[in-house]
């Protein structure tokens, strides 16, 4: 859809000074779009990597972005650092989607994301400081996305957001077991 607008508005300017100077605007955000493609794809060929260095990625791109916004991560020393396998797997799609309302919708200027264990379960926190949403607020498919792949690994999603005080997304996952 965004390639096809930007391809009209080339047409509109066709024989104009500006069509030279969108033709490059255009092209750098085909290049940059294929560059955050081939990041999110890399990130689901490398299950074998642990979490905490997938999250990393993640947040890195997240950064890229969306400029101005502050992104920090924190990984707690008892964070598993091996590979989490499906459940991984999982757990790093609800952090993208995630980070991905925040980026669309929260307006906010700090997101802060938290990796920790309580020895039993893995811990995850997406906290923001954005304009936050009501109670009467629909969900949509990210967040019923969300709630599915919870299930799907025997966790627990807790999302709580308060108007003009921000979002708190909440995820705890039972540690996958080795053997």
């Amino acid at each position: 859809y965004t390639t096809a607008a930007m391809g009209l508005m080339v047409l509109k300017a066709e024989g104009t000074s500006l069509e030279e100077e969108l033709q490059g605007v255009v092209d750098a955000v085909r290049r940059a779009a294929r560059g955050l493609r081939d990041v999110v794809n890399d990130l689901r060929l490398e299950q074998d990597r642990p979490l905490s260095e997938l999250v990393e990625s993640l947040v890195q791109i997240n950064r890229v972005m969306s400029r101005g916004r502050e992104i920090s991560l924190e990984v707690a020393e008892d964070f598993p650092s091996t590979p989490l396998g499906e459940t991984g797997t999982q757990m790093l799609r609800i952090i993208q989607e995630a980070l991905t309302n925040t980026r669309r919708h929260s307006a906010a200027s700090r997101v802060q994301v938290n990796l920790s264990s309580t020895g039993r379960d893995l811990v995850v926190e997406i906290l923001d400081d954005g304009q936050g949403f009501g109670h009467g607020t629909s969900s949509g498919v990210g967040l019923s996305s969300m709630r599915e792949r919870t299930a799907a690994i025997g966790g627990e999603l807790e999302i709580e957001s308060e108007v003009g005080r921000g979002t708190s997304v909440r995820l705890q996952v039972p540690a996958p077991q080795e053997g």
